[in-house]
């Protein structure tokens, strides 16, 4: 060919494909069936050729943007009241259209967290009911892919994703009408909360679960924030070293030479050996807990939309042996304003529900060896963050016990969590939720006097447990908690004040400090009194100031690492010490101490 005709055809190519209109592409949380936020600005992004004018319908309305020069595009139409009645949307540009079909408009709920709000309707106690019943066409479900990227997403998958846990596939990005078989695979917590949303308010109710298994808070907090966190470098900094080591043929024969050695014993036993690794280790930029990876890749590419609030249950991967409750606090409140910002709402409706309970029970046989625990550290972490904020909300979880990490006990939770948002959203003010927080804790000399803001209780008819006090040896014992007399009636029956509890023990003379259901499953009975609300436990709580040692990063060394669980176990090895001397004292046989 000719020189210039060669120039000509590649000057015509070169026209010829800056003509073709780019795809149109609409982000996968839109599908049929969704659920648009109601009384707010309903926002519509996308994709198609730069320059490119974007018609966008939604039932009666009717709006045009012109794309970018990077082919962007992004609209607001006019609030719409919530209607079960389904409307349509649809979008063209290029000679392109994309149309969605059965929406309605109503309130969206995002659902966050890890396994425990992961945790699957049909796998909890009364899960077989709640499925069977779950017939709920204006109840619409969406199930974020569980994905984790080094930089933030703009769309998610529409996949069906294998679950590990059950050796199943899943459908996720996909809205699916409520009904027994969708439910049965969704969140147990949201679907609860949600449920009873929709049942007391008619309103259609949208619910996002963006929830992976084994998370930690930094996980869900973008970079961007977590570069803002006093003390939080130090762990952004060993994720990125993990990150640039990682060399995955380097991985791959390390996994190869386990296997080898592996194969060896196997054979020598008589045993079939295992396959032999074709994959290397994850690449740590992918890691789901990368500070901010579930982040990029689960909330970022969906805070487009609009939403009504959001529910979080988390804290376990938080409350392990690196666990840092001080560093804890500050992440846990900069994640809640992070989503606040990234939804574009600085009052977003925030519920959390603590970390929940699991492992062995408190007993008054290892009462202070259970104490010796990140978790209830944790608790208090969460309740602090919550209570920095306007508009959040903080729901104890510790009284749902199982002695494991994944306790079936989650109807409860979706309903507390409801009775929040009916009173505080939905405008139901009759509708108690808060639990009664302690505002005074006065030392009288030979016990600590106690004061609520409102009247406590039990729920269980049994005599006030799970309060602890201290001396300057920092031990605790049981103790008992006793509303405090204020004087005798005309037949001589005692009066009390029930915002008020006298907290004491034989054992300890001069008390400095009180603690409540301070364990990772803890004892505690402490209800709010109103007769609906004696399902909401009194937060737990210290006195002191007696915190939980800081796990030291990697780039501390491991002299730091080995003294950090040095110390661990000093404190457990006393408070086992120490328990053993107070059953002896009250002449009850030794416990085993576990």
């Amino acid at each position: 060919m000719p020189l210039k005709h060669l120039l000509l055809w590649f000057i015509t190519s070169a026209l010829t494909s800056s003509l073709v209109p780019a795809e149109l592409i609409v982000p996968k949380i839109f599908s049929d069936g969704m659920v648009i936020q109601r009384d707010r600005p309903i926002h519509v992004w996308g994709i198609t050729s730069p320059g490119e004018n974007v018609r966008v319908i939604l039932g009666a309305r009717d709006l045009s943007v012109r794309a970018g020069k990077d082919g962007k595009w992004s609209m607001e139409l006019a609030p719409i009241e919530a209607s079960s009645q389904a409307i349509s949307l649809t979008i063209r540009s290029a000679g392109q259209t994309v149309e969605y079909d059965n929406i309605l408009v109503g309130d969206v709920w995002l659902l966050g967290g890890q396994s425990n709000m992961e945790d699957v309707l049909e796998s909890i106690y009364h899960g077989d009911t709640e499925v069977i019943s779950a017939n709920f066409p204006a109840i619409r479900l969406m199930t974020i892919p569980q994905q984790a990227t080094a930089k933030p997403e703009q769309d998610i998958k529409r996949i069906n994703e294998f679950n590990g846990w059950t050796n199943r596939y899943e459908l996720k990005g996909q809205w699916r009408i409520c009904t027994p078989k969708s439910v049965a695979r969704f969140s147990a917590i949201g679907y609860i909360f949600g449920r009873r949303l929709h049942m007391v308010s008619g309103v259609p109710i949208g619910l996002i679960d963006a929830s992976v298994g084994g998370t930690t808070v930094e996980a869900w907090t973008s970079r961007a924030k977590l570069a803002g966190i006093n003390g939080a470098k130090p762990l952004i900094d060993e994720w990125d070293s993990k990150i640039s080591e990682y060399d995955a043929a380097a991985s791959l024969a390390a996994k190869i030479r386990n296997w080898e050695k592996d194969t060896e014993r196997r054979r020598a036993k008589g045993e079939k050996p295992n396959p032999k690794p074709t994959e290397p280790a994850q690449d740590p930029a992918s890691d789901r807990n990368n500070p901010g990876a579930s982040y990029n890749a689960m909330i970022a590419p969906v805070s487009g939309l609009n939403i009504r609030g959001a529910l979080f249950n988390q804290g376990y991967n938080n409350a392990l042996g690196n666990a840092r409750p001080q560093l804890y606090r500050q992440t846990f409140q900069a994640m809640i304003e992070d989503w606040r910002s990234a939804f574009r709402d600085p009052d977003l409706p925030f519920a959390v529900i603590g970390l929940t309970p699991g492992g062995q029970p408190q007993t008054l046989d290892n009462f202070e060896l259970r104490m010796v625990d990140p978790a209830p550290y944790i608790r208090e972490a969460q309740h602090a963050a919550t209570r920095s904020l306007k508009n959040t909300a903080y729901l104890p979880a510790y009284d749902q016990q199982v002695p494991w990490y994944h306790p079936h006990k989650k109807f409860e939770l979706g309903e507390r969590a409801a009775r929040w948002a009916l009173n505080t959203c939905y405008h139901h003010k009759n509708i108690g939720w808060k639990p009664v927080e302690l505002i005074a804790a006065e030392n009288r000399g030979d016990h600590f006097e106690l004061v609520f803001e409102k009247p406590v209780r039990v729920h269980d008819g049994r005599p006030f447990s799970g309060f602890a006090i201290a001396g300057e040896n920092q031990h605790f014992v049981p103790a008992t908690a006793e509303f405090v007399v204020t004087g005798q009636d005309k037949h001589k029956r005692d009066q009390h004040d029930e915002k008020r509890l006298k907290v004491s023990s034989p054992l300890v003379k001069k008390p400095v400090a009180v603690r409540y259901a301070w364990s990772r499953n803890p004892l505690g009975n402490a209800v709010n009194s109103a007769h609906h609300e004696r399902t909401i436990p009194i937060p737990s709580f210290r006195t002191d100031n007696w915190d939980w040692p800081e796990a030291p990063f990697a780039v501390q060394g491991n002299d730091a690492e080995n003294s950090h669980r040095e110390a661990i176990r000093d404190l457990r090895n006393a408070a086992r010490d120490n328990n053993t001397g107070r059953l002896q004292a009250l002449n009850v046989p030794e416990a085993t101490g576990k």
